[in-house]
């Protein structure tokens, strides 16, 4: 092979790939100009900023509504038994054991004194889709950040009070047999979760047994005695028995 065609053959391979190179860096300037044009910065600083904006996704607690000042007052009024407070805790103590029931595929715990029959529904209908796809969804160290009362409506014989409640977990959705080995990511979020009370939910089934404590002494009682007196103070405990509130719903948010 003569000098010539060891040229060319050179230049063969060598000239598309400074093509490719020369495209390579326009199509770079051309980023850098637009960053530099329409947001004031580099493209490294606006890499910067995309993943300090993702760093704070997975950090930051999302914003709920929480408008306790205006129906704390009235729910501690209208149902002293239990308080805004109580209702607070329930809400909170629900969506833990909701999201557990989820991530275990199993409503054993959702007991019929503390939820409705709707909502055990909906939890197993969710459960039954992920069998269903062979999947499994993970709730791993459920940490509530903050949970407000959203609304209230109170009638004569029935009230309901939805609560958002901010939170995280680390969260992953992944095939069964994957599950093992996920690995879930960090996940800020927020939920609703309503409680809801008929006057006469306790003739909803037999089975349940309501316990409550009395609204005089505060001794713990069996509130399914309607009729009754609380065995310490004597006082009436009719009211207890009709008030039994249940969590009746729960939403993602945000």
């Amino acid at each position: 092979m003569d000098i010539t065609s060891f040229v060319l053959s050179i230049l063969s391979w060598l000239v598309p790939l400074i093509v490719i190179g020369i495209i390579v860096l326009v199509i770079v300037a051309k980023i850098r100009n637009a960053t530099q044009k329409y947001l004031g910065m580099s493209p490294s600083q606006a890499m910067e900023l995309v993943n300090k904006g993702m760093k704070e996704e997975t950090t930051t607690p999302k914003g709920i509504t929480a408008l306790s000042e205006m129906y704390g007052p009235a729910i501690t009024r209208d149902f002293p038994e239990i308080g805004y407070k109580g209702m607070e805790v329930k809400a909170r103590n629900a969506i833990v054991a909701i999201l557990n029931a989820i991530m275990n595929k199993n409503t054993g715990s959702l007991k019929a004194s503390e939820y409705t029959q709707d909502l055990i529904n909906k939890v197993n209908n969710r459960i039954t889709t992920l069998n269903a796809n062979n999947e499994k969804e993970i709730f791993n160290n459920i940490k509530i950040h903050r949970c407000g009362i959203a609304s209230y409506q109170n009638r004569s014989k029935e009230a309901m009070a939805r609560f958002e409640i901010s939170l995280q977990y680390e969260y992953a959705k992944v095939s069964e047999d994957k599950a093992d080995t996920a690995k879930p990511a960090l996940t800020q979020t927020a939920y609703s979760v309503t409680l809801a009370y008929k006057q006469d939910l306790h003739e909803q089934t037999t089975s349940i047994v309501y316990s409550s404590n009395c609204p005089n002494c505060g001794a713990p009682i069996d509130a399914s005695a309607k009729g009754k007196k609380c065995p310490y103070c004597g006082s009436g405990i009719t009211e207890i028995a009709d008030r039994v509130w249940l969590v009746n719903d729960f939403n993602l948010v945000k």
